[in-house]
């Protein structure tokens, strides 16, 4: 079995093409964002990586190009010139029974790949495009930010990558069924969810540092944004009756556009700390040092940061669109609460602040339970996915 993996990000396809040459199944991964320290993790050898790409998204943001160019339009520039450099390079690939590539990336070398007789895979790491176009559209036009959530011609190519390709691999129940209400046959789809980096967030000799602070501190991880739903988190906030002085909230994750405009018409109080991003010690630290984990997305496909969160035992209150059903039982490990629901969230942090002991119970029930997401886990699971695709 000879697997290809394409992606014009870095995503999770560094973690697929880890396990993939583990297994000695990866022929090559296409990619713009390999670097020096990728090279223990993945071989040189069986890697192309474009870095002109790499280095043009560098220096649009770095000069700050966004002033004068259309962000959405670049990306989608980029994206197009990734597909026409893949498309050349599979000229030289030789012979392949899988190709995985990344949706909005690959669209003018499917036909190519078809050809070849190799099944393809689209990698989705979050609900269908027609349905996230129709979450974001929503949310924006209840603050009332006049931006597009998603470039047209962007939704135009996936939604053809969706026809052509062979499968569609999803990463929860909450993107398995997206697929399915815009009209995607079952059997076309696959669903296996993402790992942690267990070594990474593990440490069985250092317990959660908080749990005999007298401060409880809320942690939310990720980009700082509208869909992340993080305005119903500060509303969530604004209700709690719970003294200033004995609970933080900490926000990790640049912030972006839709939700600067969203701040602006805010006062918010001091117990509420914007970290921006942080590198990966630093934001084992700040897990380490909380007392709960939030994410109250209005649409993603499977956070990450609900597993890195568990395996540092913390309690977790996240939305149902944010995959956090496959790792957490209501009640159990966390909460799964409703989407824009601010008064329910509200209450539930006030439940684990005021039920400390049996939130901790919850997070250690959660630490339990996410040894199965690691991305050895994963990598089986996809394995064993693609050996029944070749069987059929």
């Amino acid at each position: 079995m000879k697997i290809v993996v394409a992606a014009g990000g870095r995503f999770h396809a560094l973690h697929l093409a880890h396990q993939l040459e583990k297994k000695n199944v990866l022929k090559k991964l296409f990619t713009t964002c390999y670097s020096k320290q990728d090279k223990e993790y993945v071989s040189n050898s069986l890697v192309c990586n474009n870095n002109f790409l790499k280095n043009i998204n560098l220096l649009f943001h770095k000069l700050k190009f966004s002033k004068f160019i259309n962000k959405s339009d670049f990306y989608v520039f980029k994206d197009n010139i990734f597909d026409f450099w893949l498309n050349k390079k599979l000229d030289k690939i030789g012979h392949i029974d899988i190709f995985v590539g990344w949706a909005h990336f690959f669209l003018k070398s499917l036909s190519k790949i078809k050809k070849s007789g190799a099944k393809v895979i689209v990698e989705c790491g979050s609900c269908h495009i027609l349905e996230q176009q129709n979450i974001l559209k929503d949310e924006y036009e209840r603050f009332g930010i006049k931006l597009s959530p998603i470039n047209e011609k962007n939704i135009s190519k996936i939604l053809s990558e969706y026809e052509l390709s062979d499968y569609i691999m999803t990463c929860s129940d909450f993107t398995y069924n997206s697929f399915i209400k815009h009209g995607i046959n079952f059997k076309k789809i696959l669903k296996v969810p993402y790992g942690v980096n267990l070594d990474l967030f593990f440490n069985e000799k250092e317990k959660n540092k908080n749990l005999n602070n007298k401060k409880f501190r809320v942690i939310c991880v990720g980009m700082m944004c509208l869909r992340k739903g993080i305005p119903y988190l500060l509303k969530a906030w604004e209700n709690l009756k719970i003294p200033k002085n004995e609970i933080e909230l900490l926000l990790v994750g640049n912030i972006q556009n839709d939700l600067k405009q969203v701040l602006k018409n805010l006062i918010l109080p001091s117990n509420i700390i914007f970290y921006g991003a942080v590198d990966r010690k630093t934001i084992v630290n700040l897990y380490k040092s909380s007392s709960l984990f939030v994410l109250p997305s209005i649409e993603e496909g499977l956070s990450m940061t609900i597993a890195e969160a568990m395996a540092c035992e913390l309690p977790v209150i996240c939305t149902t669109n944010t995959g956090g059903q496959e790792l957490i039982d209501n009640g159990v490990e966390g909460f799964i609460i409703p989407i824009r629901d601010s008064k329910i969230l509200s209450e539930k942090i006030t439940w684990c602040y005021e039920n400390r002991e049996e939130a901790e119970n919850m997070g250690i029930l959660g630490k339990k339970k996410v040894r199965n997401f690691s991305w050895d886990v994963y990598g089986q699971r996809v394995v064993d996915i693609y050996k029944k695709i070749l069987q059929e």
